[in-house]
């Protein structure tokens, strides 16, 4: 546990945090009495706490990713949020651009469709629905379309607790947007650069005349090109739930959710010259074939209930089913690009089906008691998922392989090829996990709290070949993940706070000489911090220092070579000896700063090591020492402000924001790519029509940066930055 020095002063560390966001709070005039306050939405005590749609705010008034709706003030750990206002005034559609967006997260592209998240150097690895673990997992991820959810709650450092296996970056939870008492209905149309043309409907109405039955529905359909040459999808997604109240104490909610991608994608990003060096291509250049095709379809199953049986206790439960299904025929490039002849890459094709379904269910008790004078809370829960991944991949020959970047046409390869190369490869992967966890939260004195709690954590993992039936992978890992924090009120706006989570990291397909399963790698974040909740809750801001630290990592047995007869496979046997270290600052301020004034500010300074990695002779690699995610940018300034002009030109609103960070690099052996420090800046203008119509129109890297946003190597996966756009928005709401 880490542990405070002399008391700060409340002052002191106003200041402090005041500081580190390079917006002065003192904006903010406390003599300002005429402060406006838009309705917030609020639909009974359903489970997920105060909704954020309507409110016209950044800020959210409770969260639910620690499974009770709990303050931002109140949670000892880093979250931030980023509300449905802020979604529709930025135009934020994926979920890749909404964390692009959100303090200390770096998104890394895969493909056209596929993007990774990382928090603190490490990959996000678990998303919950509605507080609802499930996993992200190997195999074709699309983007969740944003237009189903009211809120995106992010939470830097291990959830462990809650989530079980993972990597130690942090967790998202989206909760879903739920039917309205009164009627509401909401069209949106959307044109932009790139042909991207979008159209959004959203219905809610109660459907019986005592209230107690209400529904609603979300429609989209986009058709979108790309920067780069010949890439298009065309997608349509679906949202519809009921809501049911039993009784006062009892709410039930059912739904469905579907999203179709057709896409021409691009894979595989750039490649480089062999020394790294850029190729200095047009940012829509595209080294694809254009005979590439992709179809992904997601179905979604949700249902929960939630019964409070009186004013301290509560039992809530859910469950979701989420089918996807991928056909992909691929004819992308790879391999690097000789400078003496400009050749190197080649076209290489594959035809691949993908099938994934999983199940994730979760139920909490939580509650609070009374004991020694003093309240006290306790959460008990339980929760499972179990995935299986099914994946059919064949390659194929491609004529005239070789190719001239500098001269490339897609459509030279419009036909898809039929010849094969070899033999189909049919795996299934089957993961599971079970787990209880708990946790006690106890007044010690008014201002000061003690939270003590853990989980109980069964991963299983099989990997099958389908042709031939054999089992090539099975591990199964137990166990206890703790969680201790103590929080100190320092007055009814600050509170100061410690703590200490972890989390683990399935190793058990790697053996130890011996024979026995490789022992999980785990993940320890020690965090302290302060938070504020300022004029009534309109302004959120934190600060936080935090280390975290991911120990007994694989490395090669150095007393063990190959063939090591403790591995099944007789390949090498391992030891957990290795260890990186990643830590930092993170401060954020967002809310309300005057009248008709939003402002959200994030600031992260974030750097990365390995401790220890070491190679099959047990002496250091060209790693130790080195950073561990070098991609992770040390410097992360994310700002986004709104104004709402006053008078006769308060139908306008003017609102821009800009996106730093610091320089990155990618190693590929003894090769080095770089990217310098850059910054985006975007605006908007906003304007009302009359009470039912507004429209805007949104701008993004005004000034065309030309960077790239992922680093991949000489070979590929080197993806250029959107250049500038513009997105005209009419939107009609009843």
């Amino acid at each position: 546990m880490l542990s405070f020095g002399r008391r700060l002063r409340p002052a002191h560390l106003s200041a402090l945090v005041v500081a580190s966001m390079l917006i002065p709070i003192m904006s903010v005039r406390a003599a300002d009495t005429h402060i406006y306050m838009p309705t917030l939405t609020v639909v009974g005590d359903r489970m997920d706490g105060v909704t954020t749609e309507g409110s016209g705010r950044f800020t959210a008034p409770a969260v639910t990713i620690g499974k009770i709706t709990e303050a931002l003030k109140n949670i000892p750990q880093s979250v931030s949020v980023v509300t449905r206002q802020r979604m529709d005034e930025q135009n934020l559609q994926t979920l890749g651009e909404v964390l692009e967006q959100t303090t200390g997260i770096t998104v890394q592209d895969a493909n056209s469709y596929e993007r990774n998240y990382f928090a603190r150097g490490f990959k996000i690895e678990t998303i919950q629905y509605d507080g609802v673990p499930t996993q992200i997992g190997s195999g074709f991820v699309t983007q969740p379309d944003m237009a189903l959810y009211d809120r995106v709650e992010v939470l830097r450092g291990p959830a462990g607790i809650f989530n079980g296996v993972g990597e130690p970056g942090g967790t998202v939870n989206l909760v879903r947007k739920r039917p309205t008492p009164d009627f509401t209905v909401t069209g949106t149309l959307t044109a932009g650069s790139w042909n991207n043309r979008r159209a959004e409907f959203d219905l809610s109405n109660r459907l019986n005349e005592a209230g107690t039955l209400r529904g609603r529905v979300v429609g989209v359909y986009q058709d979108r090109d790309f920067f780069y040459d010949v890439a298009n999808t065309k997608k349509t997604v679906g949202y519809g739930i009921l809501e049911y109240d039993f009784s006062p104490a009892t709410t039930m909610g059912v739904g469905v959710s579907y999203e179709q991608n057709d896409m021409l994608p691009m894979y595989g990003g750039l490649p480089r010259y062999m020394d790294g060096t850029d190729l200095q291509f047009r940012r829509s250049k595209n080294l694809n074939a254009a005979w590439s095709r992709t179809r992904f379809e997601r179905t979604t199953l949700f249902a929960d209930l939630t019964h409070r049986f009186n004013d301290n206790w509560r039992l809530r439960g859910g469950i979701t089913n989420t089918r996807e299904t991928g056909h992909d025929q691929s004819g992308s490039n790879y391999y690097a690009v000789n400078p003496a002849t400009g050749m190197g890459p080649t076209i290489s094709a594959f035809n691949a089906r993908f099938h994934s379904e999983q199940t994730a269910i979760d139920a909490t008790l939580e509650g609070a008691f009374s004991a020694f004078g003093k309240q006290h809370d306790f959460i008990a829960g339980a929760n499972f998922w179990d995935r299986d991944y099914d994946s059919q991949s064949q390659s194929r020959t491609v004529p005239r392989p070789a190719i001239d970047v500098f001269n490339f046409n897609p459509h030279d390869y419009s036909d898809f090829p039929t010849v094969i190369a070899r033999a189909p490869t049919n795996r299934q992967l089957k993961t599971e996990q079970t787990g209880l966890y708990s946790s006690l939260r106890l007044t010690l004195a008014d201002p000061l709290k003690l939270t003590i709690g853990g989980r109980f954590s069964e991963y299983r993992n099989k990997q099958f070949n389908t042709v031939t039936g054999q089992e090539l992978t099975r591990s199964t890992d137990n166990a206890f993940i703790p969680y201790a924090a103590v929080t100190l009120a320092l007055n009814d706006q600050w509170t100061a706070y410690t703590s200490y989570a972890e989390i683990f990291r399935s190793q058990a397909t790697r053996f130890t000489a011996d024979g026995s399963p490789l022992e999980p790698a785990v993940g320890k974040n020690y965090e302290v911090g302060i938070k504020g909740e300022l004029y009534d809750g309109r302004i959120g801001t934190s600060l936080a220092v935090f280390r975290v630290l991911e120990e007994n990592r694989e490395q090669i047995d150095p007393n063990n070579p190959e063939p090591c007869f403790g591995s099944p496979t007789l390949g090498a046997c391992y030891v957990a000896d290795g260890k990186v270290r990643s830590q930092g600052i993170e401060a954020e301020l967002n809310g309300q700063l005057s009248s008709g004034w939003n402002a959200f500010a994030g600031y992260t300074f974030n750097t990365t090591k390995y401790l220890q990695d070491r190679d099959r002779t047990g002496g250091p690699t060209a790693n130790e020492g080195q950073p561990y995610s070098s991609f992770t940018p040390k410097h992360i300034f994310r700002l986004w402000t709104s104004y709402q002009l006053p008078n006769d030109l308060r139908d306008v609103t003017i609102s821009g924001g800009v996106r730093v960070q610091s320089a990155t690099t990618k190693t590929n052996g003894t090769v080095e790519l770089k990217q310098g420090m850059y910054s985006l800046w975007d605006t908007r203008i906003g304007y009302r029509i009359n009470r039912n119509l507004t429209t805007a129109l949104n701008v993004n890297n005004i000034f065309d940066k030309k960077y790239y946003r992922t680093l991949g190597s000489p070979m590929g996966g080197n993806w250029y930055g959107e250049p500038r756009s513009i997105m005209l928005t009419l939107q009609a709401k009843y």
